[in-house]
C-alpha cells in the first residue's frame, strides 16, 4: 500500500488537506480496546476491529484496510486492499476515488 497509492503526490496532497492519517496494526487493536481510558481511543479500536471482523467473515483478505472514519469516529467507508485489485483499472485511481467518495460521504452526513 504505502509503495503503491501512498506513494502517489496527488493521493499523499489529499490525505494531508482532508484526513488524519493513522497507520495501525491490526495485533494492536485488543490493547486499545482494553487498556486505554481514553473513550475516543476505545470508540476508534471499536470501529476498526468491527469493520475489519466483519471484512474477514466475508472472506476478504485482512492484511491490509483502509479506513475512513468522521471527526465523531462513525464508519464513513472501508476499502480492502484487494478490493483496489481489479481487471483494466489502475489502483492510484480507484483509491483516490475512495478518497473522494468518502469526503462526499462525510459531507451528506454532516448537512443532515
Amino acid at each position: 500500500m504505502r509503495a503503491v497509492v501512498l506513494s502517489d503526490s496527488k493521493i499523499v496532497k489529499l490525505l494531508n488537506k482532508h484526513y488524519v492519517n493513522v497507520f495501525l496494526l491490526i495485533r494492536d487493536l485488543r490493547e486499545l480496546q482494553k487498556k486505554t481510558k481514553d473513550e475516543s481511543v476505545s470508540r476508534f479500536a471499536n470501529t476498526i476491529s468491527k469493520t475489519f471482523e466483519e471484512a474477514v467473515a466475508r472472506d476478504v483478505d485482512g492484511s491490509v484496510n483502509s479506513f475512513v472514519l468522521s471527526p465523531q469516529l462513525d464508519l464513513i467507508d472501508h476499502l480492502p486492499y484487494e478490493d483496489l485489485i481489479k481487471p483494466n483499472e489502475v489502483i492510484d485511481d480507484t483509491y483516490l476515488t475512495f478518497l473522494k467518495d468518502a469526503l462526499t460521504k462525510n459531507n451528506l452526513t454532516k448537512k443532515k
